[in-house]
Parts: structure tokens; C-alpha cells; sequence
């Protein structure tokens, strides 16, 4: 029973009492637990559904689900939550409340596993990333530290040619300053429209190093 006391998990496919109420299921499930839990309401208001406290949750879209199943995830307060997919069907709205949830959480000390497709939600919640292919880990480790050791930071230019057109050319960061290429582009370019630093993402990092591309 104390392991249960302190394991949260949000599955991509949540599995919710239909006919309750979303502040039902979560009084529902708080009562199972004996430490003490959160208001459900106040859980509510943090995934964006204090509005829609008293629908019926059959009644609910797949993301109102989601982010519900989110909310009975954290009621009792646990120190280590597994969350599958939490931005799955979320628009950017809420996706961003339940990434501000995730971060606020790690910051109050819980222990976050995230598991996602979305390298992007990776990238911006994970202290540490790991690549599973096949079952197995095939890399792991901090993302500055993946990006660094597979990325070359680099820059890009995009400029209107002598016909107007739009082109673009990308340059190594290292020695920029000394570039002749990128130097003489500068002069010699009609018009540069932008000038901006690229780096290498954790999805070109991933196909890298597994060979295989990201499912949809």
C-alpha cells in the first residue's frame, strides 16, 4: 500500500468512470488513498478543467482526458509520476499548462518520467534523455550534452539574390568571424533578410543514432 502512496501515472489512453463528473473521479480516487491529497478542484484549476468540473467525463474531448487523467495522477501528491504522452492531442494552450505542471513539480522535488514521441516536450522538460529502440536503451544522457556531442552549431543566412529570389546558406559558428565565404556574402548580398544560430534537435539526433525515423 505505501508504494502506492507515492507512485503517480497518466497513461496516453486514460480510463475514466464515464458517467461521474471530473471532480467526481477525482474524490473517487483521492478517497483510496490515506496520506493526505490534494483539492481536487485546485488540481482542476492547474490542467486548465475548473470549468468543466461538473461534465460528465463521457462528454469530455480525448484531450480533456488527457489533461483529467493528468490531474488523478498528482491528487495524492507522489513523489515519483509517470506520465505517457502528456501532450497528446493538447493544443498549445494546455499543452503549455501541462508542461508548466511537469516543470513546477520537478521544482518541488517529485521525480518525473516522461514518455513521448515529441522530442520538442523532450528537449523542454527532461533533465536526461533516453533513446528506446527495439526495447532497448540505445543512448541516454542531458540534452545540451547529446546536442553538443552529435550537433555542430551553425548559422544560417537567407538573402534576396541579384534576382530577387530568396536563398539561403548556412555557415559553421566556430570562426565565423574569419570566414571569408560567409564575409564576402555579407558585402556582396543584395539584401539579407535574416541572420540566425541553428543547432542540431534531439529528432536529427535520435534518427542518427538509431536509423530510424520518429512515428507519427
Amino acid at each position: 500500500q505505501d508504494y502506492y502512496e507515492h507512485i503517480g501515472v497518466s497513461f496516453e489512453l486514460p480510463n475514466h468512470y464515464l458517467k461521474l463528473t471530473a471532480l467526481e473521479n477525482l474524490n473517487h480516487f483521492r478517497s483510496l488513498y490515506i496520506g493526505p491529497t490534494l483539492e481536487p478542484m485546485d488540481v482542476l484549476a492547474w490542467v486548465g478543467l475548473q470549468e468543466d468540473a461538473d461534465k460528465k467525463v463521457e462528454d469530455y474531448s480525448k484531450g480533456m482526458k488527457i489533461r483529467l487523467n493528468v490531474a488523478r495522477s498528482i491528487i495524492h501528491q507522489p513523489k515519483v509520476l509517470f506520465l505517457d504522452e502528456p501532450t497528446s492531442g493538447l493544443d498549445p494552450v494546455n499543452a503549455r499548462k501541462i508542461k508548466d505542471l511537469v516543470l513546477d513539480l520537478r521544482r518541488r522535488g517529485a521525480t518525473v518520467f516522461v514518455t513521448t514521441h515529441d522530442m520538442m516536450v523532450a528537449d523542454e522538460l527532461c533533465d536526461r534523455v533516453a533513446f528506446i529502440t527495439a526495447g532497448q536503451i540505445s543512448l541516454i544522457d542531458a540534452p545540451p550534452v547529446l546536442k553538443k556531442q552529435y550537433g555542430q552549431r551553425k548559422v544560417q543566412v537567407e538573402y534576396l539574390n541579384g534576382d530577387q529570389a530568396v536563398q539561403h546558406q548556412e555557415f559553421p559558428l566556430d570562426g565565423l568571424g574569419d570566414n571569408e565565404a560567409f564575409l564576402n556574402l555579407l558585402k556582396s548580398a543584395p539584401r539579407v533578410e535574416t541572420i540566425h544560430t541553428q543547432e542540431t534537435t534531439l529528432e536529427n539526433i535520435f534518427i542518427e543514432v538509431t536509423g530510424q525515423e520518429l512515428s507519427p
